[in-house]
């Protein structure tokens, strides 16, 4: 099933925006380097990309190099990963997103 998560904040500059919306949708397997939507246990919904999966373990961090450090974020449980962001709707128009 899909769904319609908004961005907030700016820790996903310059490919994601305060305000955008991201179509995402469960994923089967996680892969580095694609954009996650998160459930984190102290931060509630966040949208990071993935670093590392290490067990049932991963490691996010923001795009924006001011963004939240992950070694503050901390690493997150693989259960906690609740979308995959496969497409970018923004003021500029929508954008197919892929792995960097």
């Amino acid at each position: 099933m899909f769904k319609l998560v908004k961005v907030s904040g700016d820790s996903m500059l310059p490919i994601l925006s305060d305000g955008d919306y991201l179509l995402t949708k469960k994923p089967r397997s996680l892969r580095p380097g694609f954009i996650y939507v998160i459930a984190h246990i102290d931060l509630g919904l966040i949208v990071k990309r993935l670093e590392k999966v290490d067990g049932n373990f991963c490691t996010f961090k923001g795009d924006n190099p001011a963004s939240l450090p992950h070694t503050l974020l901390g690493k997150v449980e693989v259960h906690r990963v609740t979308g995959r962001a496969f497409i970018a709707f923004t003021p500029s128009g929508v954008k197919r997103l892929k792995p960097i």
